[in-house]
Order: structure tokens, then C-alpha cells, then sequence
């Protein structure tokens, strides 16, 4: 008997947001976060992929829609009270702070338990053995790191509070591909602790060789979606949809 598919842990239901009054980037938007899956969100430049994190996250209130995480309304929380729900952001730029070491950096990941040294000193600890070239750096300045490296800091301080949903935008926009790889392994491997992974990502043949499930959108709507089978080695037919799709408007 095939084992009943996780329940998602964050659901959004036909969001529409924007930056201007009377103008949608976001017109109806449905996606779900589920634990123990890489979710994609693909599409042209332009189509709402990083309005939908932003939106999801709280920097963006939504003017119609809801949001729920753990099966609680959230829709219209801030930031910092979506992070007391399990739900992280790692934008597309780096989000470091670039003059304070590396272990600085970890710390304040851990600002939480800032009363208890033993835990922040114990969540170190763990981040720098899973990310081993964090170790060998931790007394340099963030900003030193590589682009890569700098990824590999950023995924390690949103661990020090064990969130439940990652939602991640452009992990590897401007790495070389080696170190992408590497980033997008380490994402595969969140998946397979339990995380719940939004990803929006402009590098299609990377994100369908991890993703679980795909959401394809455009112009501020999900075009289409489904899990890798659907979309997996089949690239071209999937550009082809997306220019189709533009040209019928």
C-alpha cells in the first residue's frame, strides 16, 4: 500500500498583491510548501516568482488570498512573526553581514536562545560540522567568503532556529557552476530532513533535476504545474509552453 503523501505545511490560496495601488504582479496564485519536497516555482523573468516569496514571507501584505502555515491563517504577519512560525526567506541577494566573522554571523542566527550560551554554543557547533568550510573560516569577515561560500553561511544561520519551511530565491545566481552544484545539493538535502522547500529559480535543467514538484508560472498566474515526472527531461517542450503561453495573450 503506497504511503499517503505529508500534508503540506504551508498553504497559499489565490494571492493577489502587488507594489502599486490598482496593479496585480500576483493575480490568483495557489502553492503549497510540503515536508520532505524541493517545490519549484519556474518561469520567465517578470511572471511574480519573487513577489510570491516576498508575499508569502510578510514583506509584501497581500490585498486578496490567504496564507496559512501549520493549518493557521498567517496571511498578512510581518517577517520577523512569520519566522515564529517555522518559515524562512533567503533572497536572491546575500543577506550576510559582511564586516562581522563568520561565527558572528552563526550567532545571531541563534539571537533567540541568546540566554542560554550552552544551546547557541551547541548550534555553532552543528552548523560549522555540517558545513565544514564554515570551520575553516570562522574567524574571517563574511564578506570575505565566496559567492558559494556565502550561500553555504546563509542556509547555516536560518538552521540555528530549525524551521519548518525554507522558501529560497535564486540560490546560485552569479556561482560558478561547480559551487551551484554543490548549493543545489544542499537544498536537495534539506528535503531530506524534513524540510519544506519553496525554491524559486531561474536554472530550469538544475532546479527539475531536484525539484519534487513544479509550479510554472506567468505573467502573475501558475501557467501549470506538477511533480518532476511531469516536467523532467523535457526542457525544450516546457520553453516551448512558456513562449506559446506568451504568444496567446
Amino acid at each position: 500500500m503506497t504511503p499517503a503523501a505529508p500534508a503540506p505545511w504551508l498553504v497559499a490560496r489565490d494571492l493577489v498583491a502587488g507594489y502599486l495601488p490598482g496593479i496585480s504582479i500576483l493575480r490568483g496564485v495557489s502553492v503549497e510548501a510540503v515536508p520532505g519536497q524541493v517545490r519549484c516555482v519556474l518561469g520567465p523573468n517578470g511572471t511574480g516568482k519573487s513577489t510570491l516569496l516576498k508575499a508569502l514571507f510578510g514583506f509584501l501584505p497581500p490585498w486578496e488570498g490567504e496564507v496559512e502555515v501549520g493549518g493557521r491563517r498567517v496571511t498578512g504577519l510581518l517577517p520577523h512573526e512569520m519566522r515564529l512560525h517555522g518559515v524562512v526567506y533567503l533572497p536572491q541577494r546575500p543577506s550576510i553581514f559582511p564586516y562581522l566573522s563568520v561565527e558572528v554571523n552563526l550567532r545571531l542566527g541563534a539571537w533567540q536562545y541568546r540566554g542560554h550560551r550552552g544551546r547557541v554554543e551547541e548550534l555553532v557547533g552543528r552548523a560549522v560540522e555540517r558545513f565544514p568550510i564554515l570551520a575553516e573560516k570562522r574567524r574571517q569577515p563574511a564578506g570575505t567568503l565566496s559567492g558559494g561560500q556565502q550561500r553555504q553561511l546563509e542556509l547555516a544561520r536560518s538552521l540555528m532556529h530549525d524551521p519548518t519551511v525554507f522558501l529560497i530565491d535564486e540560490p546560485t545566481a552569479g556561482i560558478e557552476p561547480r559551487v551551484a552544484a554543490q548549493i543545489y545539493g544542499l537544498i536537495k538535502d534539506l528535503a531530506a530532513h524534513g524540510k519544506a522547500v519553496l525554491l524559486v529559480d531561474q536554472n530550469i535543467k538544475r532546479a527539475l533535476e531536484i525539484a519534487d514538484y513544479v509550479y510554472v508560472m506567468r505573467t502573475g498566474t501558475v501557467l501549470s504545474e506538477g511533480s518532476r515526472e511531469t516536467f523532467g527531461g523535457d526542457t525544450e517542450a516546457l520553453v516551448a509552453r512558456w513562449l506559446y503561453a506568451s504568444g496567446s495573450t
